[in-house]
């Protein structure tokens, strides 16, 4: 095939020029901007980038893998996860740096354009991104996610979402006892001899069954390396980066990438009002709430949280 003829076929690809890319399937370790990142690339299509400042990407490989039909996706651990590279300070773990490191895997990787699977912590880093570098960002794909308060305001959202769940679900209100059990007496079983250890865990799904499909993904996780201390260290938030980050917020409505946000209805975290006000300020954006799902829609309900998002990308 002639290169003129190829230059053609891309321009007719559904996503535009990001659709024909030179990103080979298989498993890296490379230099990318300061550090060396561990990735791997599975799929065909437009590049999309998936992983999560603090759990790496081999909960998202191991059950994202419909994504692989549509996109190239590139499964990355962030910095000091996993088997990737831990900067000098701690400073550098903060969002802008996330952000950067984004921008210098795609360069690497020299895809003109991405799209970005963000979840949780690693929505708001795919939100900053489309806003910083709109040239490069074909589209985001969020989970878990929500419009952001301040830190005492995510708090009293949290209780306030949890007390709902407790009284509408009987399981949740166990799970929630079986947490405070375990933080009160510094113990993983109770006087029955009950295994409390997975009640954090279960705090964000919405039944047992679902919460026994997200289980066995996060003991994966746990193997593979979380985020990685500095100096015995931990980086935490400061009241700073947060109203950085809600000074960035108010500028989302500039964002015209299309989005599409898939949270679970049951999601104690980010419960549907706040993830409707975050659709709001999104000019080409969607949302789907998942039912019986919490925090992991795509595990605790795979076959809707799919089925949308395909029906979504056919729109595209």
């Amino acid at each position: 095939m002639s290169a003129t003829i190829f230059q053609f076929i891309c321009l007719l690809v559904l996503f535009s020029s990001s659709g024909c890319n030179d990103v080979k399937n298989g498993d890296y370790f490379e230099q990318v901007g300061d550090l060396k990142l561990n990735y791997s690339v599975r799929g065909n299509g437009p590049v999309m980038l998936i992983g999560h400042p603090r759990s790496g990407k081999i909960g998202y490989q191991l059950t994202l893998k419909p994504l692989e039909k549509h996109f190239t996706v590139v499964y990355y651990e962030p910095r000091g996860t996993g088997k990737s590279e831990v900067p000098e300070s701690l400073e550098e773990y903060g969002q802008d740096h996330l952000v950067a490191e984004i921008e210098a895997l795609r360069e690497h990787l020299k895809a003109e354009k991405i799209w970005i699977f963000g979840h949780s912590d690693q929505s708001a880093i795919a939100l900053q991104y489309a806003l910083t570098y709109p040239e490069s960002s074909e589209g985001l794909i969020l989970s878990g996610t929500g419009i952001a308060g301040t830190q005492e305001q995510m708090i009293a959202r949290r209780k306030e979402s949890e007390s709902s769940r407790i009284k509408e679900s009987p399981w949740f209100a166990q799970v929630v006892r079986d947490w405070d059990y375990l933080i009160k007496h510094h113990t993983d079983t109770d006087s029955a001899g009950r295994d409390l250890s997975d009640a954090p865990l279960k705090w964000w799904c919405y039944d047992e069954e679902s919460a026994q499909k997200v289980i066995p993904v996060t003991k994966e996780i746990s193997k593979a390396g979380r985020r990685k201390p500095i100096d015995g260290k931990h980086p935490f938030e400061t009241p700073e980066e947060r109203q950085h980050y809600l000074d960035l917020q108010k500028r989302f409505p500039e964002i015209n990438a299309p989005v599409l946000i898939l949270n679970g209805k049951y999601d104690t975290n980010n419960p549907p009002e706040f993830a409707e006000k975050l659709r709001a300020l999104l000019p080409n954006s969607g949302l789907v709430l998942i039912d019986k799902a919490g925090h992991f829609p795509w595990i605790e309900n795979e076959g809707d949280f799919f089925s949308a998002m395909e029906e979504w990308l056919e729109e595209r």
